[in-house]
């Protein structure tokens, strides 16, 4: 089974920037937003842009807000011999833009596909090896008291609690001028980790590479596999 993980934050939160660590030959990212990574690194190349030769290069760096080829890539992460982590950036774009695409479709039946598409996505990445990581990157709102990940409004929020489908969600914040990720919420949070994932913290620096090695180590030392 693989591991889904969710991060949820504000624009400006450090999101994007808690990637800077990671090795990019080693990770895919999908960008449902086009954008420049806050952080300076040369492994990092957008797949189908021309390189020196003006031919289409591979890339390591996707960029689609399509549900279906979203869930494609990750299905196609089974492939993959040397990349485990797959990280999906603006998550949250995926159910927005389709909502504003079907802007003038009349009905109730368009929020439970939408809810159907998000569902199948996520689904996804349970399914792939247990070796394989995807980590959700999405915006958060303030519903019904709680601090949730955002989605395209309340119709669809009744439809699907994203939440619900991660062991770990984690939340960016900025404390005293740092970045920082939640990881122990309080009542009105979604913030929520395996007691012994992270042993006696509640936060720490927004590195997602550090939380892939100890997810990693969780993983091996629970399973018994090598991860």
């Amino acid at each position: 089974m693989g591991t889904p993980v969710l991060i949820l934050g504000d624009s400006g939160a450090g999101k994007s920037y808690s990637l800077r660590n990671f090795v990019p030959e080693e990770c895919l990212l999908i960008q449902c937003i086009p954008k420049l990574l806050p952080f300076r690194s040369k492994g990092w190349r957008i797949h189908g842009q021309p390189d020196a030769n003006g031919e289409p290069q591979r890339g390591n760096v996707f960029r689609t807000d399509d549900w279906n080829e979203v869930q494609d890539k990750i299905q196609r992460m089974v492939l993959s011999k040397s990349r485990k982590v797959l990280i999906i950036d603006d998550f949250q774009v995926v159910m927005q833009h389709e909502n504003m695409m079907r802007a003038y479709q009349t009905g109730y039946t368009k929020f439970t596909e939408m809810a159907d598409h998000v569902w199948r996505i996520i689904t996804a990445a349970t399914q792939l090896p247990d070796d394989v990581r995807v980590y959700f990157l999405a915006h958060t709102e303030e519903s019904e008291g709680k601090i949730r990940m955002k989605t395209a409004g309340k119709m669809l929020n009744e439809k699907l609690t994203p939440e619900g489908y991660f062991s770990i969600v984690l939340r960016a914040i900025k404390k005293d001028g740092k970045h920082v990720f939640l990881i122990k919420g309080d009542d009105n949070d979604t913030a929520k980790a395996p007691p012994d994932l992270f042993p006696d913290q509640s936060e720490m620096d927004n590195d997602l590479k550090a939380v892939d090695v100890a997810i990693c180590d969780f993983m091996s030392d629970s399973l018994g596999a090598t991860i």
